[in-house]
């Protein structure tokens, strides 16, 4: 009988490893796409993972265990952009590969890098009738990072310390992965990570459409559309999905940024305060950004500010 550590041994091995090459001949790293959540159980177009690992052996069918701490990235795009996808990490992905392979001599602080696709709610630009992947409502966006999660951790990946890195509405989700998985009525088995790390976070969506701040008063609109579309009309929801902490966070937020206001960082920090004791909180304003999507489109910064987490771990 084929055991549910035979069939993620059997998903792993079926994805091949692709070399990403180096400014020299040799590659700076690997990467390969797989799902986490087989058909036969579920899994759809969306329940996929991109994995990306520093210069290491990768003939086996396993997944690799070298030194360091593991990156897991939980991508934005207001829970429903078909264009912003797990693969929204390359860039960054890229970079710090780079940064891997050219530190000094001694064991690299990055393990491996992986970024979660999960089910997108539907999108009125993007329409996808019939289709199970773009039909989801809360706590489906929440319950496939969970699976994601679960089966990065089965693969050992997100055994014992790591990063849960997430941008936009990615940053909420990272932030509810710290909660317990029967909050959102998933039974998973899910180790904390160490720190996670929110750039450009939606941490307060209630409080956004009641009273935005000064001067963003214009985008209330777009907001309770995507909001709704995902969570449904019931503000109590919006306001039960606020996320919780893990034992450190870092919130990042770009200067630049047109589309989240800087109030949603000060809200959550001020939020973290009331865990004293219990919450290292570190808050990170980014000069030269760029926008809200150039945070993970140019990658350069991202990667700035995940090394020095990293080394921090």
């Amino acid at each position: 009988m084929t055991t549910p550590a035979d069939n993620d041994h059997l998903t792993w091995a079926s994805a091949p490893w692709t070399p990403i090459p180096g400014p020299n001949t040799a590659p700076i790293g690997w990467h390969k796409h797989l799902p986490y959540l087989a058909p036969t159980r579920g899994g759809t177009a969306l329940h996929t993972l991109d994995i990306w690992l520093p210069s290491l052996l990768t003939t086996t069918s396993t997944l690799p265990s070298g030194p360091g701490t593991w990156l897991i990235y939980i991508h934005g795009g207001a829970w429903r952009d078909p264009a912003v996808t797990a693969a929204s990490f390359t860039a960054a992905a890229s970079r710090l590969l780079q940064r891997a392979a050219t530190a000094a001599a001694g064991p690299t602080p990055l393990a491996g890098i992986a970024s979660l696709n999960y089910r997108l709610s539907p999108h009125p630009g993007h329409p996808a009738p019939g289709d199970p992947a773009r039909a989801a409502a809360h706590p489906d966006h929440i319950a496939d990072v969970l699976a994601g999660l679960a089966f990065l951790q089965r693969a050992g990946a997100a055994r014992g310390r790591y990063v849960l890195v997430g941008h936009s509405c990615g940053a909420t989700l990272a932030l509810q992965a710290v909660m317990h998985p029967r909050r959102w009525g998933v039974e998973a088995e899910v180790g904390k990570p160490a720190v996670v790390v929110g750039f450009n976070g939606l941490y307060d969506l209630a409080g956004f459409i009641r009273a935005p701040p000064e001067g963003w008063e214009g985008l209330v609109g777009p907001y309770e559309e995507f909001i709704r579309g995902a969570f449904g009309p019931e503000e109590a929801v919006w306001r039960a999905v606020c996320p919780a902490t893990a034992e450190g966070v870092v919130l990042v937020q770009s200067r630049e940024d047109t589309l989240v206001p800087s109030s949603q960082l000060e809200s959550m920090r001020v939020y973290l305060e009331g865990w004293v004791g219990e919450v290292r909180t570190e808050v990170v304003e980014v000069e030269d950004a760029g926008d809200h999507d150039d945070m993970w489109g140019r990658g350069d910064k991202m990667a700035e500010v995940l090394w020095d987490v990293l080394l921090g771990v």
